[in-house]
């Protein structure tokens, strides 16, 4: 019954692996950044800091490792591992305070940056290969890992990392392991650190924390390719290597609770454990718990036996992930299997796998000299050293360590934002320079001409005499002299102009018997304020009643025109006879004189 129930699952699993998701998705959205002030915060805590405390939770224990960094590389500084109270776990109110009391030993001056692991369940990753695009490497990634598989953006924090370029492909193409994380306990543990004192710098799964020690070769596998086994509390995750780069990975939900429930299962039952157990209550685990670590327990054998069913699972899963790696994917076989987790150290537990999957299988331990340089209470007991493997994997972390907290998406915008601070420096550089080269420019420009008018001062001062002040004064009398002489002239011939006019503008039908020009003195303008001198003609038109009045109108009109005369009027008009006997029409005329 139960080997009909592991086989569905994991066709269902290669079934979604194989598969290709065509169906629509949803563009890439960004997270939500954290607070101003809690970056800042965060920049100022980790600027400059060497070291780095690693943290993971397990269901009873909580690990914590800090690590130094100097010119010779990393070495252990202090490690600690640190039973929950009774009754507490991640949501209990009273956490942050006792979180901050235990990061107070291991960091009291805030002089590391902290990095955080969540439980393999709560993430999960796989590999792709993506064409080799020179921008939107990102968004052709992202959308890449769509493709394998279906996850909420809203719900899950995505990120990758280039590994290596792919092979196999006659177009150049990259592969990239992309990883997602659930945005709920990510926000969680931020949550729960920020309230204790200590915002995290980053938070990654214990697969990428087990990559740093192998990255920086403190675990060092001499294979060519290799399967790493970690088992977590309610999950398990398997993944193989080839050259020292992922092939191919797995989230199993079979882990330590799964090992408890079937020794606890056996000593309820006194008696050999069922297949698979069912699931035990807290108070079971604990005791189970308790008797796994007792130094008196029973034999290895003995032990082995009761929780053989777990174990077996856990076989299987691994048996068919290498398998698939193997045999689908083309990667090349593992020979050797490293195992780490919290129940790594178990007596038996290694040559159980050898002789399960005919692999040689090893425990992952820390290095001596690392040991040997840590402090010595943690690293003397075996079984607790070997829990911290993946914790001091934690504290290593490097530029290609995934973290959810600072993700590709952000570097990328971050680039870009940098990019437009760059552009907008080079513009403002550009407008200094172009605003420094028309300074100089107005600059060489203000003394040339204080060079060419310092030339003219010269020239100047070389002629003699020099015009004064008192020569401008004479000069100008004497021209306003001539000018009043000029005027004096003309107001002398004023009348004669007046009386041309007169004669130009008068008609034939016209007669005149007298000109008076009153009020004029060529020594000065007549008239006051009248606007001129008044000029008084008396004449008379041929008697012709009907044509005298129109005859008068005409002549009005034509000395109107006249720019010399200003508003004729006539002041008398009417028949007369002449002395000579002769019957007209008389009138007299006063007008004003311009020009005067």
């Amino acid at each position: 019954m139960a080997a009909e129930k592991d086989i569905s699952s994991t066709e269902k699993l290669l079934n979604i692996i194989r598969s290709k998701d065509s169906g629509p998705v949803n563009p890439v959205a960004d997270t939500p950044p954290p607070g101003l002030w809690q970056r800042i915060r965060t920049k100022l805590q980790s600027s400059g800091a060497k070291d780095v405390t690693g943290v993971e939770f397990f269901r009873d224990t909580i690990n914590m490792v800090r690590m130094g960094r100097d010119k010779s590389g990393w070495h252990p500084v202090q490690a600690m591992q640190t039973a929950f109270p009774e009754d507490m776990d991640l949501e209990h109110p009273q956490l942050p305070s006792f979180l901050k009391t235990q990061l107070q030993r291991i960091d009291p001056g805030k002089e590391s940056r902290l990095w955080i692991g969540l439980p393999p369940s709560r993430g999960e990753s796989w590999n792709v290969e993506v064409p080799r695009v020179k921008r939107s490497l990102t968004n052709a990634v992202y959308w890449s890992a769509r493709k394998e598989r279906t996850f909420d953006e809203n719900e899950y924090f995505f990120d990758y990392r280039i590994r290596d370029q792919a092979a196999g492909h006659q177009t150049q193409k990259l592969a990239a392991e992309v990883c997602i994380a659930s945005v709920r306990d990510i926000r969680m543990y931020q949550k729960i650190f920020s309230k204790a004192g200590y915002p995290p710098a980053g938070i990654t799964l214990p697969a990428f924390s087990i990559q740093n020690l192998l990255a920086r070769n403190w675990l060092n596998p001499g294979e060519e390719a290799y399967a790493v086994l970690y088992i977590g509390e309610d999950s398990s995750y398997i993944e193989t290597h080839g050259r020292h780069i992922p092939l191919f990975k797995r989230v199993i939900k079979t882990g330590r609770d799964s090992i408890l429930d079937a020794l606890a299962a056996s000593a309820a039952s006194q008696g050999p454990a069922e297949a698979e157990a069912e699931p035990a209550t807290a108070t079971e685990r604990k005791k189970a718990a308790q008797f796994l670590h007792q130094p008196a327990r029973s034999t290895d054998a003995d032990l082995l036996e009761k929780i053989q069913p777990a174990l077996e699972r856990i076989a299987r899963q691994l048996e068919r992930t290498i398998d698939h790696s193997v045999n689908v994917q083309g990667n090349p076989a593992p020979e050797c299997i490293y195992i780490c987790g919290a129940i790594a150290r178990l007596p038996g537990l290694a040559e159980f796998f050898n002789e399960q999957l005919a692999i040689r299988a090893v425990i992952m331990d820390i290095p001596d000299h690392a040991a040997a340089a840590g402090p010595e209470p943690i690293f003397s007991d075996p079984e607790v050293r070997t829990s911290l493997v993946s914790t001091m994997g934690m504290a290593m972390p490097g530029p290609d360590t995934i973290n959810f907290l600072h993700t590709a998406m952000d570097m990328d915008r971050e680039k870009r934002a940098m990019r437009s601070t760059n552009a907008v420096a080079a513009g403002c550089a550009l407008l200094f320079v172009a605003t420094a080269a028309w300074w100089w420019s107005t600059i060489d420009k203000l003394e040339q001409a204080r060079d060419k008018t310092a030339a003219i001062e010269q020239k100047l001062e070389a002629f003699s005499p020099r015009l004064s002040a008192a020569d401008l004064i004479e000069l100008t009398e004497e021209i306003q002299g001539k000018k009043d002489e000029l005027r004096q002239y003309s107001r002398k011939l004023y009348p004669v102009a007046v009386f041309r006019e007169i004669s130009r503008m008068t008609p034939e039908g016209i007669k005149l018997l007298s000109v008076r020009l009153g009020g004029f003195s060529p020594q000065g303008s007549g008239g006051g304020d009248s606007g001129g001198p008044d000029l008084i003609i008396d004449g008379f038109v041929p008697n012709d009643p009907a044509m005298n009045e129109t005859r008068l109108t005409g002549y009005l009109l034509t000395l109107r025109r006249s720019a010399v005369f200003n508003d004729p009027v006539v002041t008398k008009s009417g028949s007369e006879t002449l002395a000579s006997g002769e019957n007209v029409y008389r009138f007299t005329l006063n007008m004003k004189i311009s020009g005067l």
